[in-house]
C-alpha cells in the first residue's frame, strides 16, 4: 500500500534557496540607489548655481553705473577674478570673467558662447567644499 506524503512545508533546502534569490535581488536593486542619489544631489546643486549667478547678475545690473563701468571692467579683463564663495551658499563661489571657461579657451567661429570679451559670471565649486573647484556654471551677460 502507498502512502501519499503531505506536502504542507517546505524544506530547509527550499528556504535557503528562497531566501537566496531573494537576497540577490534586493542587492541588485540597491546598487541603484546611491549612483541615483548623488545624480539627485548634483542636479540639485547645479540648479542652485543657476539661480545664484542669476541673482549675483541682477544685483550686478542693479548696483551698476550708467556708464556700465564694472561690466567694461569684466570684459577687457584677461583673467579671471578670483573665486569669492556666496552668502547664500558656501559650498559655491562665484567669479568674473571675460572668457569662457567650460570651453577651451578657443573662440570658435559660429559659436557664440566661447566667444571673448563678453562678461560672464562662473559659478564652482567653492575649494573649501570640493578641491577640485569644478565649474558648475557659466553665465554671459552685459549691461
Amino acid at each position: 500500500m502507498f502512502v501519499a506524503r503531505s506536502r504542507g512545508a517546505y524544506t530547509l533546502v527550499e528556504v535557503i534557496v528562497a531566501l537566496a534569490i531573494l537576497l540577490i535581488g534586493v542587492v541588485g536593486v540597491l546598487q541603484f540607489f546611491p549612483p541615483s542619489l548623488r545624480a539627485t544631489r548634483e542636479a540639485a546643486l547645479k540648479n542652485e548655481a543657476a539661480l545664484l549667478a542669476q541673482r549675483k547678475v541682477e544685483e550686478l545690473r542693479r548696483d551698476e553705473d550708467r556708464l556700465g563701468t564694472t561690466v567694461r571692467e569684466i570684459q577687457l579683463s584677461s583673467a579671471p577674478t578670483v573665486p569669492v564663495p556666496f552668502a547664500e551658499d558656501t559650498r559655491l563661489a562665484y567669479q568674473y570673467s571675460s572668457r569662457s571657461l567650460l570651453y577651451d579657451n578657443v573662440d570658435l567661429p559660429g559659436n557664440p558662447e566661447d566667444d571673448f570679451g563678453v562678461a560672464r559670471i562662473i559659478v564652482r565649486y567653492n575649494t573649501e567644499f570640493r578641491p577640485s573647484a569644478e565649474v558648475l556654471y557659466e553665465l554671459r551677460f552685459d549691461r
